[in-house]
């Protein structure tokens, strides 16, 4: 079938519209009280920074509002050219160290920040900036929930889990409550993982390829890194399409379509602009590593092997939940609070989940694993043990792992009849065909999502290497997989180590807010109003509480039945459950 054909013969009819299925996945009762809680605690974290930190408090943040307030006036900024926007009590740095990342962000705020600066309220611009991303920290959540959900089988509690871990995750809260363009790179890269992994269990049609192809170009032109992990998850969906193809069991017109249409689409957002970076420095990226060695005296290079066996690198590097503020990093406090969340946040939860046999380690020696299933490490896309009985969520073998179950559970890509996973058909035809489960799918999806998270890790290293600082945030675009590992842990036995996990974040947050509170703003700079950050705090230590309850509350069924409202609706047969 040629490409023509297949764009004038794709079945869209037959694909329920994308906002209702979105609403019917991710805002499904009773899931929904946890969803939306974890979406409120994340707007209200972020607005928790957002009053907290000063205007302008760091050098970072003057640069992005500059550019901003160049592309309202119609131009990008240089390097070299220094900031053109220069509030009065703000840090400025000394050149535009910003200027190498792609516009999309700052499309989206400048037409909120250009005239309240041009109008003489530079505090205000910088507001209007964050409460941008403080919306955007909200729909990040969301997004998170649905690709959980598309990457889990039905019935799984890790969707849920993963929307309250990245709800209170302090890597989403600071991008979300600063000018900063993480987030929209970060949407981007998690809604791929949501429509790559319904592709690979269901193949790809007419809006899958449009939908990948759209988000590998606003990925582009949002973030280099971006571009990157987008452009591996396309990757993969390709050769799982082929696959697919080749065994007759899809047709060769969307992987082709895909294959061609998502790097061009890719080049015709933002080749031009990776263009300008090679003209004006000499590299795509846009990086001047050169001026930061000699004029940033923290920046020091060093073998990758080093910064590989570094402990720091990975207490920091992937601590989404690590509160940072303006206490100096190097400090007692900021290394305290790093090993604390690193450690009981972030790397026993992982083990937990990850590790095959750590459960059982744990209830041997009379740990919190006392009552676990045995079995294998939470965070499978293997089948299932085939035993039957109804552990504490040990989900390997319950029917909760990520990716395909065994024969007879309803499975995402399952196709028997009556099994209701994606990709469920009925009937015969090019449909049945197109919607038939790919053997292995959920092994196709555990390497899409670790491999992206290990070339972004890598390129973060690198840059490391390069005497860059390495930060949380950049790899918050590929936080999904970590999200989820974290999740896997939890799930091993909700009732204790949810409220647990929930408490330790809790209390990092009040920490960071009080360590905050109690720093001045530098004498000249701008300060932030107190009050009001100690008022919104209050809000948010609330809201933490409540996503974290509400997580706990909706994983209370019976474990051998599954989490309530966490398994897909029935779809219809032959109906694709892809975005559109």
């Amino acid at each position: 079938m040629t490409l023509r054909a297949w764009w004038k013969d794709a079945p869209r009819a037959r694909v329920p519209r994308a906002p209702a299925r979105f609403r019917a996945e991710v805002l499904a009762e009773p899931g929904r009280a946890g969803v939306v809680a974890a979406a409120a605690c994340a707007v209200l974290l972020s607005l928790a920074v957002l009053v907290t930190d000063p205007p302008y408090g760091t050098g970072d943040e003057p640069a992005h509002v500059d550019y901003a307030w160049q592309v309202w006036h119609g131009g990008l900024p240089v390097f070299e050219e220094g900031l053109a926007f220069r509030p009065a009590g703000a840090e400025l740095p000394p050149v535009q160290w910003t200027a190498q990342h792609p516009p999309l962000y700052y499309l989206l705020v400048s037409w909120l920040v250009g005239p309240l600066a041009d109008a003489g309220h530079p505090v205000a611009a910088v507001y209007a900036a964050r409460v941008v991303n403080v919306l955007l920290a909200g729909a990040f959540v969301l997004v998170a929930r649905w690709s959980a959900g598309r990457v889990c089988r039905p019935g799984s509690p890790l969707p849920q889990l993963a929307a309250m871990v990245a709800g209170t995750a302090a890597a989403v809260a600071h991008v979300g409550g600063a000018a900063f363009n993480d987030l929209v790179a970060a949407l981007c890269v998690t809604t791929m993982f949501g429509a790559g992994a319904t592709a690979i269990r269901r193949g790809l049609d007419l809006p899958l390829v449009a939908g990948l192809s759209l988000l590998m170009g606003a990925g582009a032109l949002s973030r280099l890194s971006a571009a990157m992990t987008g452009a591996v998850i396309v990757a993969f969906v390709v050769a799982a399409a082929a696959v697919r193809a080749a065994r007759g069991r899809g047709r060769w017109a969307p992987v082709v379509a895909l294959a061609v249409g998502g790097p061009t689409t890719a080049l015709a957002a933002a080749g031009w602009f990776y263009a300008r970076n090679l003209a004006l420095t000499g590299n795509l990226q846009g990086s001047h590593f050169d001026w930061a060695m000699a004029n940033q005296l923290q920046r020091v290079a060093r073998p990758v092997w080093q910064v590989v066996l570094d402990p720091v690198t990975w207490a920091r590097l992937p601590d989404f939940f690590w509160w940072a503020g303006r206490v100096a990093p190097t400090s007692s406090y900021a290394a305290t609070t790093l090993a604390v969340t690193s450690v009981l946040l972030l790397w026993i939860p992982l083990v937990l989940g990850l590790v095959p046999g750590a459960a059982r380690v744990l209830r041997a020696s009379g740990g919190l694993g006392r009552r676990l299933r045995r079995g294998g490490g939470a965070f499978t896309t293997g089948r299932a043990s085939g035993k039957g009985g109804h552990g504490d969520r040990g989900l390997a073998g319950s029917g909760h792992g990520v990716g395909a179950s065994a024969a007879g559970a309803h499975g995402v890509g399952a196709s028997a009849a009556g099994a209701h996973g994606v990709g469920a058909s009925a009937g015969g035809g090019a449909r049945a065909t197109a919607g038939a489960s790919l053997p292995g799918a959920g092994r196709w999806v555990r390497a899409m999502l670790w491999t992206t998270l290990l070339v972004a890790v890598s390129v973060q290293v690198v840059y490391g290497a390069n005497g860059g600082s390495l930060f949380p945030r950049y790899l918050l675009p590929v936080a999904l997989p970590v999200f989820l590992g974290v999740a896997a842990g939890l799930a091993r036995r909700p009732r204790l180590l949810v409220p647990l996990w929930g408490a330790v974040a809790t209390a990092n947050f009040v920490s960071f807010l009080v360590a905050e509170l109690a720093t001045p703003a530098k004498p000249g700079l701008y300060a932030e109003p107190t009050a009001l950050a100690v008022a919104v705090g209050v809000l948010a230590v609330c809201g933490s509480v409540a996503a974290t309850l509400a997580a706990r509350r909706a994983l209370s069924a019976d474990p051998g039945r599954g989490a309530p409202g966490l398994a897909r609706p029935a779809v219809p047969a032959g109906a694709g459950a892809g975005p559109a």
